[in-house]
């Protein structure tokens, strides 16, 4: 599961919604359009060990 923030590209709404699978289609919660984008913001949602780097590409997933 993965926490992923989205923009809504009719009324502008942003929003992030709890993804289980990368197939599943998004609706916009304020006008239930599936016209969205995902947002990159940088977030980091979960728990990692002490000496993790968040450079998920460099380890073997801590989190």
């Amino acid at each position: 599961m993965a926490l992923i923030d989205y923009k809504c590209k009719d009324c502008k709404n942003e929003f992030f919604e709890i993804v289980n699978d990368a197939n599943e289609k998004i609706k916009c919660p304020k006008c239930n359009s599936t016209n969205i984008e995902r947002l990159y913001k940088g977030k980091y949602y979960g728990k990692s060990s002490g000496n993790c780097s968040h450079d998920c590409g460099s380890c073997s997933g801590c989190h």
